[in-house]
């Protein structure tokens, strides 16, 4: 048993942290069982708000909330997305990174995180992938958005050079 203990010790971890909207929990919760069926420590790192249920997940993946303050935009359905990703990155910018300096030094009752290899950050939430970096944690940027999504990010800069973005008011 202290063999077992002492292998998850030094096993390497990954932290993740994706935006709290059902299209980019479930894909980085999915991320998270394949990095750990490959023998990575995974810890989630995640808001209060739409919070994953650890009971439907894996009992050793751990689920550490940041626990933010989000101004009503963030939580609106009707919210402009535009504005919407800017409070959220707003509001979770410091406690992410409290939250992440934590796991590092070994507080909140977890190991210290000095085996962490990396962070998985979803690639809207641009505060905490430099949160990481500030830290000294390598950050990687996962993106869920669909292929439609990336074409019209593709297609935005000749839309604005054509001058249809922004839309004028008649």
């Amino acid at each position: 048993m202290a063999d077992q203990a002492e292998h998850r010790r030094r096993r390497r971890g990954v932290v993740l942290f994706p935006l709290p909207f059902q299209g980019h929990i479930t894909p980085m919760l999915q991320l998270a069982a394949i990095l750990h069926s490959r023998g990575l420590e995974i810890t989630v790192l995640h808001t209060d708000f739409n919070a994953p249920d650890p009971s439907r997940h894996h009992p050793d993946l751990a689920f550490v909330p940041i626990h933010e303050t989000f101004p009503e935009v963030v939580t609106s359905p009707g919210a402009d997305v535009a504005r919407q990703l800017l409070a959220l990155n707003a509001a979770c910018e410091a406690p992410f990174r409290r939250a992440l300096s934590s796991l590092l030094r070994g507080g909140g009752g977890h190991p210290p995180r000095e085996h962490v290899a990396c962070a998985v950050v979803d690639g809207q939430c641009y505060a905490a992938l430099r949160a990481a970096s500030d830290l000294g944690v390598p950050a990687l940027a996962l993106r869920a958005d669909s292929a439609a999504t990336f074409l019209t990010l593709l297609a935005y800069p000749r839309l604005c050079d054509a001058g249809f973005v922004p839309v004028r008011g008649k």
